[in-house]
């Protein structure tokens, strides 16, 4: 039986992917990573500041270096979750080591806590005026208009 087309495709898909980047489109990558702004990473990447903006476009519509970002952002990400399992782990230990006094294992399991959103987030009171009060503060009268006889007296 023949090896079905699809082989040859991801072949061509990995053979780009696989392609260097120049080091300016290494430091872009880097770059658009921190920011999410393609002309501010294009500028920090070293690229001129007339073209920026063009640059960064051509950069994201290239599939290698499209496909560097999204390898580059999960690496990160799989480096964040290692790091929270880690501080889970240890936070764990503290919580359950009898060793501990009470005051570290008691602030062991409220930061758990906190990481797994066992508590409530803290109320914040948000106070939101409708527009016609705005409006209406235009049609009061102004002092003005109350008391004309004062200022015909000042002259």
């Amino acid at each position: 039986m023949p090896t079905p087309p699809v082989v040859v495709e991801e072949q061509v898909v990995d053979e780009e992917q696989e392609r260097k980047l120049t080091d300016r489109q290494e430091r872009f990558v880097v770059a658009f990573l921190s920011c999410a702004n393609g002309a501010e990473a294009a500028r920090t990447a070293g690229y001129s500041q007339k073209t920026a903006r063009e640059m960064a476009y051509e950069n994201l519509s290239k599939p290698h270096i499209a496909s560097a970002i999204k390898r580059k952002r999960d690496q990160i990400m799989k480096d964040e979750e290692s790091k929270v399992d880690w501080l889970i782990t240890h936070l764990t230990s503290e919580a359950t080591d009898k060793k501990n006094g009470e005051s570290t294992r008691v602030r062991a399991l409220e930061v758990l806590g906190k990481v797994f959103g066992a508590y409530a987030p803290e109320k914040t009171i948000v106070t939101q005026f409708d527009g016609a009060f705005l409006a209406d503060l235009d049609s009061l009268p102004t002092e003005q208009e109350e008391n004309p006889s004062e200022i015909s007296d000042l002259h």
